[in-house]
């Protein structure tokens, strides 16, 4: 089910435009750490490990931009 959550907020970014600083991802995946380390206070350490994963994802993209 965290790999169905995961995938749909992945996706529900949608179509765009790469941009080859990767500072868009980079910034998604600041985003999804801070919401991560929330969720993880408010005693939900499993969705916070699917964030923090999704969170590496979006700065792997940028690695690669």
């Amino acid at each position: 089910m965290r790999n169905g959550f995961s995938a749909a907020l992945y996706n529900s970014r949608g179509a765009h435009f790469v941009d080859p600083t990767g500072k868009l991802e980079r910034e998604l995946a600041k985003q999804y750490i801070q919401k991560a380390e929330e969720i993880e206070n408010a005693g939900y350490q499993r969705l916070a490990v699917t964030l923090r994963s999704l969170a590496e994802s979006y700065d792997n993209d940028a690695d690669e931009s």
